[in-house]
C-alpha cells in the first residue's frame, strides 16, 4: 500500500492530505490515520532523497542499531525493530550480499550468530546517514524547532503501549 501511494505521489509530485471531491468522515479525526498520512508523506520525501540507494527506512535502521551495537542477534534486532525474525533474515542477507554486515559467532551463545557492521557498511551508511537527514530535513522543514521537539515527545506518547483496560461486563481484579 505505501508503495502505491507513494508512487502515486511521485507522479503528481507531492501527497495530497485531501483528495477533492472525497469526503473523509471520521478519517479526519482519527489520529492514526494523520500518522499514517505523515509517514506516507515522508516515504515520498525518503525515496526521492535515498531512492537511488538501494536503501530503505528499514535498511538504514537496521544498519544503523547494527552499527551502533556489535554483535547483537537477529532474533534481538527483530525485537529492536518490532518485526518478525524472517524480515530482520532478508534485512541482514541483503547487508551481508552488499558486503555491509558479517554474521559472526556469538560470544554468549554457541547457537547464535552476532552482527557486525563492516568497514564497507561503516563507510556506505556515513554516507546514506546524509542522505537521510536531509530528508529528514525537507519533511519537517514546515515545523520550527521547538515543533519539532513537541512532535517527537507526542509521537513518543502515542507510540508506548496503553494500559490494558478492564473488559466490559467483567469486573476489575481486586
Amino acid at each position: 500500500m505505501a508503495r502505491r501511494t507513494a508512487a502515486a505521489a511521485e507522479m503528481t509530485g507531492r501527497l495530497e492530505r485531501h483528495v477533492p471531491g472525497v469526503a473523509y468522515g471520521v478519517l479526519d479525526e482519527l489520529t492514526g490515520y494523520a500518522i499514517r498520512r505523515a509517514q506516507l508523506a515522508s516515504l515520498v520525501v525518503f525515496e526521492r532523497v535515498v531512492g537511488g540507494t538501494k536503501f530503505t527506512p528499514q535498511r538504514f535502521s537496521s544498519l544503523v542499531i547494527v552499527e551502533q551495537n556489535p554483535g547483537l542477534t537477529q532474533t534481538r534486532l527483530a525485537e529492536i525493530l518490532g518485526i518478525a525474525r524472517s524480515g530482520v533474515m532478508l534485512l541482514i542477507d541483503f547487508h551481508e550480499a552488499e558486503g555491509f554486515v558479517a554474521r559472526v559467532p556469538s560470544a554468549t551463545d554457541a547457537r547464535a550468530y552476532g552482527l557486525r557492521i563492516t568497514p564497507a557498511g561503516r563507510r556506505r551508511l556515513a554516507e546514506v546517514k546524509q542522505l537521510v537527514l536531509e530528508a529528514d530535513r525537507q519533511v519537517a522543514a514546515c515545523l520550527t524547532a521547538a515543533e519539532r521537539r513537541k512532535l517527537a515527545a507526542l509521537l513518543e506518547k502515542v507510540g508506548e503501549p496503553p494500559a490494558r483496560p478492564a473488559r466490559r461486563g467483567r469486573s476489575a481484579p481486586g
